[in-house]
């Protein structure tokens, strides 16, 4: 089983980034808040020449009738996050997947949340439910500490977005857009003027840049 890998972060796609470990390439499924933070990082970088370590677990996906099963790695960069992960997923009704795309608030917010009996948050979190929310609390409470107390820095411990880019990631889905679209619009905007600070301006700025395509 891997349990640690060391390389270089070489592509960040929607809901994985591709590791270069040697002559080989790991695809790694990572929250939706580690995908924020590598964009920003590597924001007008053409070549990631740092190697780092992330925390693994893998997982089969796929239908076991058909034998159609696939080996996933899941990563993360510290291993507090890889055991938060692991408390998380023992709440029942929620999965790999339905975890990676909820972890959308730093960790100590939602271990927070959940020795607190504060479902409301809980339901806030994407695919999680007033009923998965109560789960939550009854199978977590009480093994939250260590989670609520850490305060290093890392992608799971802040809030990767400010609130408006969310805002204008869902203006865009509305008009249309891929939500795998939409965030790389806002990339580039942000890559040529990081000084943005409102939805408005943000999406002034994006159409801006779609009708100089067009008329180019």
């Amino acid at each position: 089983m891997i349990t640690q890998i060391f390389g270089k972060v070489v592509e960040v796609s929607e809901n994985s980034i591709t590791l270069q470990v040697n002559e080989f390439a790991y695809e790694l499924f990572v929250p939706g808040s580690v995908i924020d933070f590598y964009r920003k990082k590597f924001r007008g970088v053409q070549n990631n020449e740092e190697s780092e370590v992330f925390y693994t677990i893998q997982y089969l996906e796929g239908s076991t009738g058909h034998g159609n099963q696939f080996v996933r790695l899941v990563g993360f960069k510290r291993k507090i996050e890889k055991d938060f992960f692991l408390a998380y997923t023992s709440v029942e009704g929620i999965g790999y997947k339905t975890a990676l795309k909820s972890l959308i608030l730093p960790i100590q917010k939602i271990a927070l949340a959940i020795e607190r009996n504060d479902c409301a948050t809980l339901k806030k979190l994407p695919h999680i439910g007033s009923r998965t929310a109560e789960k939550m609390v009854a199978t977590l409470k009480g093994r939250m500490k260590k989670f609520i107390l850490d305060q290093e820095e890392s992608p799971l411990s802040v809030k990767s977005e400010p609130d408006f880019h969310l805002e204008v990631l869902q203006v865009l889905k509305q008009v249309g857009y891929s939500e795998f679209e939409a965030q790389k619009l806002i990339d580039a905007v942000l890559g040529k003027n990081p000084q943005v600070n409102s939805s408005e301006e943000m999406i002034q700025e994006i159409f801006k840049m779609k009708n100089k395509i067009s008329n180019d």
